[in-house]
């Protein structure tokens, strides 16, 4: 029947293509079986009045796809939707903000000028091109989660009652801020390997803008050692992110990240200049040594002190 066909091909339409002419066939057999018993039942005609009736009961060509699709058609689940939400809602006004300061501040530092709109027309510019950059990876990043935690569940054994974390559960994680650490990573990646001209400090003018780069051209030799870091922080905040929770290896990944971090800090810190305003950046990169040096002291004692009937020292 014509309409039949017309149904099967449509659903068809909403499946990976290596599985369509499976389903299209199955669904023709089964829909025409179904209208010829319904016929029989009913004696009347096995005609497109009947087939029309057969298929509104079978339910719409999506609606069925789905039935049928491996998994879940969607870019970002309901699982993951309102973390991607409040990220998005934080990363547009810290954007904002960063570029009306630039322009204030532009503003302030040639105040003989005669006021223009200029600067306000080239930092919305720069704020859309740099929201459409960040949402690209926001999304993307999501998207990796999404379907990194689904196929983790797929493989999964059968769920455990027991295994329900306790409430004051110490390794259990939040995916908001292991989300987001992922979001940093790739966006820093991004920024250092293919747009290192943009790190630089941006100062609009009423007529035009100065732009100061930051990086020297000595960064790059330390480029390699600061790629692998992100991508084992990568990978780590992602393992956790598909086990639900910390477990003693993924806290040593976590203490080795903090020493290894710490390491390439002291080489900055100890080396030929990789920044503009050298004595400035150095005192920074000095405290930010500070502060993971005792981190990684505090992730030490936190793994060497816990007891072996602790939930995640027999993980």
């Amino acid at each position: 029947m014509d309409l039949i066909n017309r149904y099967a091909h449509e659903v068809g339409q909403y499946l990976p293509h290596r599985m369509r002419a499976d389903v299209e066939a199955e669904l023709r057999s089964l829909l025409t079986d179904s209208v010829e018993e319904r016929a029989r039942a009913e004696g009347v005609p096995a005609g497109d009045e009947l087939a029309a009736k057969v298929l509104r009961e079978f339910g719409t060509p999506k609606d069925v796809a789905a039935r049928y699709a491996p998994e879940p058609q969607y870019l970002i689940g309901p699982r993951l939707y309102p973390a991607y939400r409040t990220a998005v809602r934080i990363m547009l006004p810290v954007l904002a903000a960063v570029v009306l300061v630039l322009v204030v501040v532009g503003q302030f530092r040639h105040p003989g000028e005669p006021p223009s709109v200029v600067p306000f027309i080239r930092a919305t510019g720069s704020f859309l091109w740099s929201a459409l950059v960040n949402l690209g990876i926001m999304t993307l990043v999501f998207a990796l989660v999404e379907r990194s935690m689904r196929r983790s569940e797929a493989n999964g054994k059968a769920w455990d009652p027991s295994s329900l974390p306790q409430v004051d559960d110490p390794d259990r994680i939040s995916y908001f801020g292991r989300i987001f650490s992922l979001y940093i990573i790739a966006a820093l990646a991004l920024l250092f390997n293919f747009f290192p001209d943009w790190v630089a400090v941006y100062v609009f003018r009423n007529s035009d803008g100065n732009v100061y780069p930051l990086l020297t051209p000595a960064f790059s030799r330390y480029l390699p050692l600061i790629n692998t870091w992100w991508l084992l922080a990568f990978v780590l905040n992602l393992a956790v992110l598909r086990q639900g929770r910390w477990t003693r290896p993924t806290r040593w990944a976590d203490f080795g990240l903090e020493v290894g971090w710490a390491s390439i800090l002291l080489l900055i810190v100890l080396g030929p200049p990789v920044f503009r305003y050298d004595d400035l950046t150095k005192v920074i990169a000095q405290w930010f040594l500070i502060f993971s040096a005792i981190n990684a002291c505090v992730l030490l004692y936190r793994l060497l002190r816990r007891r072996p009937a602790e939930p995640w020292a027999r993980a």
